[in-house]
């Protein structure tokens, strides 16, 4: 029976991560302080990397501590992909920011490319609204494309330039 109850736990507070998980998403999102230069992206995202990483190393735990069976394999390489997909959200969340100036935007990318566009540079722009959200993408003369959220991240000079640039 210490089984069972083990196990239901595991549910309960699996269920529970994904509830507060999807509240989080949904809940209004306002943008970026005026003052502050770098932003980030929002902390839904460290947070799953981290509910990924312990939960495939739980995975983990519970398949490579038996003895091995071929029913174990695809158990033992789901817990390798998520604690691998864990580490990734967890590494987007460090690598990439926005920093918008009144002259020019700098980012970074999720690999960890440093860019920068000047307004002046501006090729093109497009805002689409997608799922009640609008986002804005930027294309350099040099190539450089940055896509983020308005609503998310406080892009009001950039929006600014980038309508100006266009006309």
């Amino acid at each position: 029976m210490s089984g069972f109850a083990a196990k239901a736990v595991i549910i309960l507070i699996v269920v529970t991560l994904v509830v507060v998980l999807v509240a989080r998403f949904f809940r209004r999102v306002t943008p970026a302080k005026p003052g502050t230069r770098r932003q980030r992206m929002p902390l839904l995202v460290p947070l799953a990397g981290a509910v990924l990483i312990v939960a495939g190393s739980l995975l983990a735990l519970a398949s490579f501590s038996s003895r091995f069976t071929p029913e174990l394999l695809p158990a033992r390489i789901a817990s390798a992909v998520v604690i691998i997909a864990g580490l990734a959200a967890l590494l987007a969340y460090r690598n990439w920011y926005l920093e918008v100036f009144s002259d020019a935007v700098r980012f970074r990318t999720l690999l960890g490319r440093e860019k920068r566009i000047d307004y002046r540079d501006i090729a093109s722009f497009r805002l689409k609204r997608t799922a009640g959200r609008e986002r804005l993408t930027v294309r350099s003369r040099d190539g450089v494309r940055l896509s983020v959220d308005t609503g998310r991240y406080g892009v009001a000079p950039l929006l600014a330039a980038a309508r100006s640039a266009a006309s």
